[in-house]
């Protein structure tokens, strides 16, 4: 699109003034001061004054340029310095679905087809030390990594982050000292719960909630990492998390945790991404393990997270109906098609994991799906069939590439 010319005609580079603020500046010169008007420039002979000490930082135009990697660590999900929560109803297996996730960074093994890259985790257990462990020892038992010592490490103590004279500095000393002692940064900080952290106050008062969310951001600007609450719903739950308004205005990541009305399973939706694509959908169910006896001889149990995978007719085994109609087609045809001609070793796509481009998959739908329709009718079905597979998670996109996870 050719420039405004309205717009470069009246724009000048800025030129730095000697003069106080209070007086007027001086007229600007002609052509010949500034070059060519229609390029917008900074003089490169100005001089800045530098700035007071006490100043608040300052980026020049001139210096700002495309920032092109958010820093997810975990894929189109959780993101490096920032804040976020994962909400739900009691008994719908929130703290179960955190604890999978963060294990899995402190791993940095692949989660739900997506890249994790790994960091260090430091897990606020405020709330139920015996059951935290326990969830902790069955994830060990399952992914058979109990002879390797991951980079995770848990506080099973309360925690005051309300007052700024509580215990504020020490976690982020005890944040700091687990950095040192992994030798890698800790990429995630684990509230749990929210609740509990602001130690007997008001979830309801702007002072209460806007005091935890200053210690919040002030955790996360001290170490970088992600801070990431357990939270619980409101009274409606439709209204989303608990207390004031100001925690859901504050945060980047917000995750609702949800109960089937059918059957025993849950799913996570991502609902606010500040960053990143929302809309995510995460199923899972969970499975009731013994980890022994206690000393009277009864079972102590616990309970892991199962993701729950939709098969090659779009159905997740004991909880959700076929998919119909268009979204139906379409995944068969993508099926079908990365099994004949499907690679692996692409950027953005998980190792290992074959692959097409999304435009294989377009015209292989607008010829066996619809084939006597108009290109504007395909189009439409075949974008939306395409999105509601990628937003439920039946199918993985990243870098116009398609695959299943």
């Amino acid at each position: 699109m050719p420039p405004d010319d309205n717009f470069f005609d009246q724009a000048r580079p800025f030129t730095p003034s000697d003069q106080p603020w209070g007086e007027e500046p001086p007229p600007p010169g002609g052509p010949e001061d500034y070059g060519d008007p229609r390029v917008l420039e900074f003089p490169s002979g100005s001089r800045h004054k530098p700035p007071p000490r006490d100043a608040l930082p300052l980026v020049w135009f001139r210096d700002i340029v495309p920032s092109l990697d958010c820093a997810d660590f975990v894929q189109g999900l959780l993101i490096d310095n920032s804040a976020g929560i994962v909400y739900g109803p009691s008994n719908s297996g929130k703290t179960f679905f955190v604890t999978d996730l963060c294990l899995h960074v402190s791993g940095g093994i692949e989660w739900r087809g997506r890249r994790v890259e790994q960091g260090g985790v430091l897990y606020c257990a405020m709330e139920g030390g015996q059951g935290f462990r326990n969830r902790v020892a069955a994830w060990k038992e399952k992914h058979q990594v109990s002879h390797i010592d991951l980079p995770f490490v848990a506080i099973p103590c309360a925690l005051n982050l309300r007052d700024s004279d509580a215990d504020i500095e020490g976690l982020i000393a005890a944040c700091k000292a687990a950095a040192d002692e992994m030798a890698l940064p800790v990429r995630l900080i684990v509230i749990d719960t929210v609740s509990r952290a602001m130690a007997g106050g008001n979830e309801n008062a702007p002072e209460d909630m806007g005091a935890f969310v200053k210690a919040v951001d002030r955790i996360r600007q001290e170490t970088g990492a992600m801070t990431l609450g357990i939270h619980h719903s409101g009274k409606d739950e439709a209204r989303g998390a608990r207390g004031h308004s100001l925690l859901q205005a504050a945060i980047d990541t917000e995750i609702e945790i949800t109960k089937d009305e059918a059957g025993d399973g849950s799913t996570a939706t991502v609902v606010k991404q500040r960053e990143l694509r929302k809309g995510d959908t995460f199923p899972f169910s969970l499975t009731v393990v013994e980890l022994g006896l206690n000393r009277h001889g009864e079972a102590v149990t616990t309970c892991i997270i199962n993701p729950d995978v939709p098969d090659q007719t779009g159905t997740i085994p004991g909880r959700v109906q076929p998919l119909k109609g268009h979204p139906r087609r379409a995944l068969e045809i993508l099926i079908d098609l990365i099994a004949r001609a499907g690679e692996a070793g692409f950027p953005g796509v998980p190792d290992n994991i074959p692959s097409v481009p999304e435009a294989w998959w377009k015209d292989s739908f607008f010829q066996r799906a619809m084939p006597g329709d108009k290109d504007d009718t395909k189009l439409k079905a075949f974008t939306r069939a395409s999105s509601n597979l990628v937003t439920d998670h039946y199918v993985g996109y990243a870098n116009k590439r398609v695959w299943l996870p």
